[in-house]
């Protein structure tokens, strides 16, 4: 009859710890594909945003440019300044902005990737094995009640 016990209890747990490694195997499928969507989703807003973004600057260049060339009288003046504008930003961009875009880009795609909802595996793995303690406990309290 002990031994009886024994297998069952076994198999028990051997059922549940198949069952832990299948949802386990579910979550991490889940947490893919949540965090592929989102990168996707983020990647297609930067490509529309960004695009217009582009057209909009540069309409705005041209017609500042334009503007410059009309004040200076002579149109190639205008575009020089413009770009000259342009490159005095990009060189402040290589020295100043690396670290301030490399933050601003972890923090966001680290953002994308753990979300604070998610329950981590190892607190999912505490709850299951709480869950089995008591399952075990309970099963120990029924058997001393039958055997009184």
């Amino acid at each position: 009859m002990a031994f009886k016990d024994l297998t069952d209890s076994l198999h028990r747990v051997t059922d549940r710890i198949e069952d832990y490694g299948l949802s386990m195997a579910e979550y991490y499928k889940l947490r893919l594909f949540k965090s592929a969507m989102k990168g996707s989703v983020s990647l297609v807003n930067l490509l529309v945003f960004g695009s217009l973004s582009l057209f909009v600057m540069l309409f705005l260049s041209v017609g500042a440019a334009f503007w410059l060339g009309t004040f200076f009288e002579e149109a190639y003046i205008g575009f020089l300044l413009i770009g000259g504008f342009y490159g005095i930003l990009l060189i402040f961009m290589f020295i100043f902005g690396r670290k301030i875009i490399e933050r601003n880009m972890l923090h966001k795609f680290s953002r994308l990737l753990y979300d604070e909802s998610d329950l981590e595996p190892k607190k999912l793995a505490e709850e299951e094995i709480t869950e089995y303690q008591q399952t075990l406990a309970e099963e120990a309290i029924r058997k001393e009640k039958i055997s009184n």
